[in-house]
């Protein structure tokens, strides 16, 4: 039991760039093994409307900037750090959500527009207009939005806890429970990631989901830095 709470928190703890490489190695052989294996399906799990998916999985964005705010707030009001120290987290902040939007909808416009309906063949092109005729609209690539929004959340949440923590080491109860809520979200993010890849989705598209998450983490935290003025670093 010991060694099992050990490797539980060793991964809890691991780094944005560890979880990077971890993410797109487990998803994409996680989705063959899966494909290939066939696993049974857990009723819950299995259940995209169930109570977790719907609640967290489905807003993890708005969870995301509930969370990490949160922890902003209490190193501004609590440990009286200066604004412009916080400037480079409220812009990631702003540009992740231009991201999250942006990339949704270019995801959800594929589902929709790029696909074969039932009816006649190149009468109707939209899954709209197919459904709306009585027809029944078959994706030609339907790339996992669960598996973008998780990757990129997580990312954007343990990158952004290590940051903050750089600023200055406050140990305060109220950090300590901030901190807490955010790994706990990262977990279940990760626990509900695994039953993404066992049941949902081709592998392709697990995999260009796992990816686009992993472009949002790497423009927000690698790139967008370069562009800001020293003092903001």
């Amino acid at each position: 039991m010991s060694v099992v709470r050990e490797r539980l928190e060793r991964w809890i703890h691991q780094s944005a760039d560890q979880r990077c490489k971890c993410y797109i190695f487990f998803t994409t052989v996680g989705s063959f093994i899966a494909r290939a294996v066939q696993f049974g399906r857990l009723p819950f799990f299995s259940d995209k409307y169930n109570f977790l998916n719907q609640v967290f999985v489905k807003q993890c964005w708005a969870w995301t900037l509930l969370l990490i705010s949160i922890v902003t707030l209490l190193r501004v009001i609590w440990d009286k750090l200066p604004l412009r120290k916080v400037y480079l987290i409220v812009l990631r902040l702003l540009f992740g959500t231009l991201y999250w939007y942006t990339l949704t909808t270019i995801i959800d416009g594929i589902k929709d527009n790029v696909g074969r309906c039932s009816l006649q063949p190149g009468e109707y092109n939209t899954k709209q207009l197919c459904v709306t005729e009585g027809g029944s609209w078959k994706y030609v690539m339907d790339i996992s939005g669960h598996m973008f929004m998780m990757v990129f959340c997580n990312l954007f949440i343990t990158k952004s806890l290590e940051e903050i923590a750089k600023l200055e080491n406050a140990d305060t109860l109220p950090h300590q429970i901030s901190r807490a809520f955010c790994r706990l979200l990262v977990l279940l993010f990760d626990v509900m990631m695994i039953f993404t890849i066992l049941y949902w989705h081709s592998p392709p598209e697990k995999i260009l989901g796992t990816l686009t998450g992993v472009l949002g983490y790497t423009l927000l935290f690698k790139q967008l830095s370069s562009f800001l003025p020293t003092n903001w670093v």
